[in-house]
């Protein structure tokens, strides 16, 4: 790491913090830094603690696992608009768990986890199995079958849970958002995080090298079976986990790795502790407003970080555009 790409990370971090603090600290009612060690009423310590600081947390590390899924999926597919929303991971992640709930399987922390992590392997695998082509796996094929199976799942999540009354119960799952976030579920995020990040960065010089072209990486003796089996484990457990929580959140994985490389265009290796700490950052900001914004409503989270992330991507390809023609 260089010392440029050390004084950025140290500089996200410090970010990162600061909108943990905001995220604990805002909400339909402010409170001050002092109500972190002490309160001015057992109410107000009980949902800071209990309800603000998980939420917070929670919020912080669905960011990073989104991120660092995008990343890894266009790293491996060879293609800049690959995101576990898009090719319709996250939403057999959010169909299994209607499904189960419906079939009267509870949704306990760990039943939801298990159920999304199970839906999130399925979706990907039916995703890959349409990608092969007869001269092997197909770029995109994966990105154009993705998209119309993931709209297909989506379809049929909302169609259930219309037909079965069960909207407002499942509205988490379909508009995405912290609300219930808790420390048990903040607990799961964190295993899923260290394995992920830590795969990710076992795996760094490998998939800096399947960046490149497909004869120059196989020329350099990289495995793209043995990687992509790597990506599909930690792309499974990162969305799945991420939905368990927080529901069918897009934008995250598509947009944080674009915008990091349109401001620091590098590899995978060079970008990767960006990545993760701007999806993080970038998730507690949307978090913060959704709850903020207006005061007797919560937004939808997928909502909102789409429409946010929408109008930063259209002005780094407007700038981008203007790049190329000057």
């Amino acid at each position: 790491m260089t010392h440029r790409t050390m004084v950025v990370c140290v500089a996200l971090v410090a970010v990162v913090l600061i909108a943990i603090l905001l995220d604990i600290f805002g909400g339909t009612r402010w409170y001050s830094v002092s109500d972190l060690w002490r309160p001015s009423t057992k109410l107000v310590g009980e949902v800071i603690w209990q309800i603000r600081v998980p939420r917070a947390l929670a919020a912080a590390m669905t960011g990073m696992l989104l991120a660092l899924a995008g990343l890894l999926l266009q790293t491996v597919s060879h293609n800049p608009l690959a995101d576990p929303s898009i090719i319709g991971v996250n939403a057999g992640a959010n169909l299994a768990m209607i499904v189960g709930e419906l079939l009267g399987i509870s949704l306990t922390i760990l039943n939801a986890f298990w159920l999304s992590l199970v839906g999130a392997l399925l979706a990907f695998v039916v995703v890959i199995g349409l990608s092969m082509s007869g001269h092997g796996f197909n770029p995109l094929r994966l990105l154009l079958g993705g998209t119309i199976f993931s709209g297909f799942i989506s379809s049929i999540s909302y169609a259930v849970s219309f037909i079965t009354n069960t909207t407002q119960q499942f509205r988490v799952l379909l508009v995405g958002g912290f609300s219930g976030a808790n420390y048990q579920q903040v607990l799961l995020l964190g295993i899923a995080v260290i394995v992920v990040l830590g795969g990710a960065v076992m795996f760094q010089t490998e998939l800096t090298l399947l960046g490149l072209d497909s004869k120059t990486s196989v020329g350099l003796g990289v495995s793209f079976k043995r990687l992509m089996i790597v990506a599909v484990v930690l792309v499974v457990l990162a969305a799945g986990s991420s939905v368990a929580v927080a529901g069918n959140i897009g934008f995250i994985g598509l947009g944080i790795p674009q915008i990091v490389n349109f401001v620091h265009p590098g590899s995978f290796k060079s970008n990767l502790a960006a990545v993760a700490l701007c999806g993080s950052g970038f998730m507690l900001i949307a978090d913060l407003i959704a709850k903020t914004a207006i005061s007797s409503v919560e937004l939808p989270l997928s909502a909102l970080s789409a429409i946010v992330g929408g109008v930063v991507l259209f002005i780094i390809v407007a700038f981008r555009k203007e790049a190329v023609g000057a």
